[in-house]
């Protein structure tokens, strides 16, 4: 029977190409020569097969075209994304209702969908604690799911929460933003609920939406951790004491520099610059700490370094800058140049 080339298999095709020039030798960086760069392109992925298992790129291709795998091998709708002590690469899913797991020092891969009288539905979120263990927050199934470091399931955490979104992981602590609720839920690691942050509101410490949010510790104070909140429908990003009080806030609705329109996801480098997404302007924005517009990278496209629907994003300790690109279902790689 003759296949139909549909959409989807002309979309696999294009991005399977894309794929392949950015495995190719580039250098962009930004801002362009002469100004003295402060960000470079380094990789991109969204398979197995990218970080060298299985098949090549052109047999996907045509997997695609003649006959589908069955397994899930390639991110499909990427969300949350985070980097563990083991600089594995975890990766969220919704579209596959699962995350992923890509191991590059290895060469491993490995796909999590569920876990013992429980499957993931919408993951969002997900976090990695030093020992290895994974938290993922499910804003259907509206708990935060824990696993071990090889994808086994440990426990859930619920306690009342309505739409569970970003997750960070400190020492002692996990911060979950759930926005159903409009606040910030605090655990301990074995999931017992601490306090809470917030409520529906425009005014300091108060929110809309919040989506995503991460934390701060500075070496001269012990357990002083600062959250920054994505604070989604109020259009800012709000900086908190790790017990809620308020510490400041920048950020509006706008099309112009430095504004917001679809805030997404936040992370800090080792400089304290901050980082947010926008999915509607396909920028990552950098800012310091007083909410100054430092630079932004990006741009609406599919070639290397332009995003289509920016969602979460990670910093490594090494300054590597870890974007998902959900609409062109690919992570993106840059470097910070001090």
């Amino acid at each position: 029977m003759k296949r139909i080339i549909t959409p989807t298999i002309l979309f696999t095709v294009w991005l399977a190409i894309g794929m392949a020039e950015q495995r190719t030798s580039v250098d962009i960086v930004w801002p362009k020569p002469p100004e003295k760069s402060r960000f470079r392109f380094l990789y991109a992925f969204s398979s197995k097969e990218d970080i060298g298992i299985g098949k090549p790129w052109w047999r996907k291709t045509l997997d695609f075209l003649f006959g589908e795998e069955k397994e899930v091998t390639h991110l499909i709708r990427p969300q949350g994304i985070t980097v563990d002590a083991d600089g594995r690469i975890l990766v969220t899913d919704p579209g596959a209702q699962g995350f992923h797991i890509f191991d590059f020092n290895r060469k491993e891969y490995t796909f999590v969908r569920e876990g013992k009288n429980m499957a993931l539905l919408s993951p969002i979120g997900v976090a990695a604690a030093s020992d290895g263990t994974v938290y993922v927050t499910d804003s259907e199934l509206h708990a935060v799911v824990v696993f071990d470091r090889k994808g086994r399931y440990k426990f859930s955490i619920r306690d009342g929460l309505r739409r569970p979104t970003g997750v960070w992981v400190s020492d002692s602590l996990v911060y979950v933003t759930d926005t159903g609720a409009n606040q910030i839920v605090i655990f301990d690691r074995k999931g017992n609920a601490k306090y809470r942050i917030g409520q529906r509101g425009t005014a300091n410490g108060e929110f809309n939406f919040p989506i995503h949010l991460c934390a701060e510790r500075k070496p001269t104070e012990s357990s002083a951790e600062k959250l920054y909140i994505v604070d989604a429908m109020n259009f800012r990003l709000q900086i908190l004491q790790h017990d809620g009080k308020f510490i400041s806030k920048f950020g509006r609705l706008g099309i112009g520099v430095g504004e917001f329109a679809r805030p997404k996801g936040v992370a800090l480098d080792s400089d304290g610059h901050i980082y947010i997404t926008d999915a509607l302007f396909d920028v990552v924005q950098v800012f310091d700490q007083k909410g100054k517009l430092l630079i932004a990278f990006g741009g609406s496209g599919s070639g290397v370094g332009s995003f289509y629907l920016p969602a979460g994003i990670f910093i490594d300790p090494e300054d590597r800058i870890y974007v998902v690109d959900s609409g062109n279902r690919r992570v993106q790689v840059f470097q910070y140049l001090r």
